[in-house]
């Protein structure tokens, strides 16, 4: 890859987790759902991988983590170290990338928002001694995973935009450099 195309990528990136802790942390704090907001950087690292690739989720993830773990971690690394791992395994399935196609999207959204709450509880909330899993379930990480799917559904087919304006910018920049 030549630096133009990496330079590039990586603005991409670091605008979009910008933007999406931003609006995670002030707009949709300020809109609960059932007293949860949408997880708009699990997407952000769920979509990266998933559209890009492993090391691509995995740099979104790590950084998307290590923003929240510098202004909001109980145990600094945490995030990033769940958000790494998350965009990897998402970037796993980049094969499987259908631009239209919303199912297989959403569903890893909702899968990595699960492993998300799920390592939250076992890291955070268990060591305190407060053990009732199934409650934390039902009122936090459901509720959650629902409302990121909803933002999650309009915001995939943005970063499909975003992926296919790179693509078209890659290939014409390609053709008047060797044409």
């Amino acid at each position: 890859m030549d630096f133009k195309k990496y330079l590039k990528k990586t603005v991409i990136g670091a605008v979009l987790i910008i933007v999406c802790f931003i609006l995670q942390t002030s707009i949709f704090g300020k809109l609960p759902l059932g007293g949860v907001t949408p997880n708009l950087l699990i997407m952000l690292t769920s979509f990266f991988g998933f559209i890009y690739g492993n090391k691509e989720g995995t740099i979104v993830g790590f950084f998307s983590g290590l923003l929240l773990d510098m202004f909001f971690g109980v145990h600094f690394g945490m995030f990033a170290l769940i958000y790494l791992s998350i965009g990897f395994l998402n970037g796993l399935i980049r094969k499987q990338f259908f631009g239209d196609d919303v199912k297989l999207p959403l569903l890893l959204v909702a899968l990595s928002d699960l492993l998300y709450g799920l390592t939250v509880y076992l890291t955070i909330f268990l060591p305190r001694k407060k053990t009732n899993l199934y409650d934390y379930f039902m009122t936090i990480m459901m509720p959650e995973v629902m409302y990121t799917i909803l933002v999650a559904f309009f915001l995939y087919f943005v970063f499909v935009r975003i992926k296919d304006w790179e693509s078209t910018a890659e290939k014409r920049s390609e053709s008047t450099y060797f044409g």
